[in-house]
């Protein structure tokens, strides 16, 4: 990761903090997207998802796995193209559904999580102890007591934390609002 700006700028308008995806230039986003590509970026922001998921205790990449294997298992799915179908409908279903907790109340507790203070498992309904190792049964529970699929709060956050990072290293907001 460098500290240094991109050696080729996107030039933004500030208007675009109001944009909305429908509204978005395409040619902007194209030019924000090859930019990310060819400096590394897209790698980046991809490799600290995976490490997120893996080092938060909900242990969802697990979960999913199983979720998966037990829809072919039962037959409810018999083709990949079904199956990943039917685990993006159900991960946007758990996402949509589940309870909308408070900003920042998962750090309320005080706990600590791999030194950062605030356990991404106490906005779940679900309590961990402080050293628990993660494991499949480790997961957020919605509220008719199966294991939910939505992506764990602090993922979501560490995410955004590392794209809004990475556009700020690419992207030179203009002054006057002109590009």
């Amino acid at each position: 990761m460098s500290s240094n700006p991109s050696s080729t700028p996107v030039k933004v308008s500030p208007a675009a903090a109001d944009y909305s995806p429908a509204t978005l230039d395409p040619d902007l986003r194209s030019q924000i997207n090859a930019v990310l590509l060819k400096e590394g970026h897209i790698q980046r922001i991809q490799e600290r998802l995976l490490h997120a998921l893996h080092a938060n205790k909900a242990n969802w990449p697990t979960h999913l796995q199983t979720h998966a294997l037990n829809m072919l298992r039962s037959g409810d799915v018999t083709t990949f193209p079904a199956l990943l179908r039917r685990v993006l409908d159900d991960v946007r279903h758990d996402t949509l559904t589940r309870p909308q907790a408070a900003p920042d109340s998962h750090k309320a507790n005080g706990t600590k999580t791999n030194g950062v203070t605030g356990s991404p498992a106490a906005a779940s309904p679900t309590a961990f102890a402080a050293n628990a190792a993660p494991t499949a049964s480790a997961v957020a529970i919605a509220a008719d007591g199966k294991p939910t699929l939505a992506l764990p709060t602090a993922v979501v956050e560490e995410l955004l934390k590392v794209v809004r990072e990475s556009l700020e290293e690419i992207c030179e907001i203009g002054d006057d609002g002109k590009i």
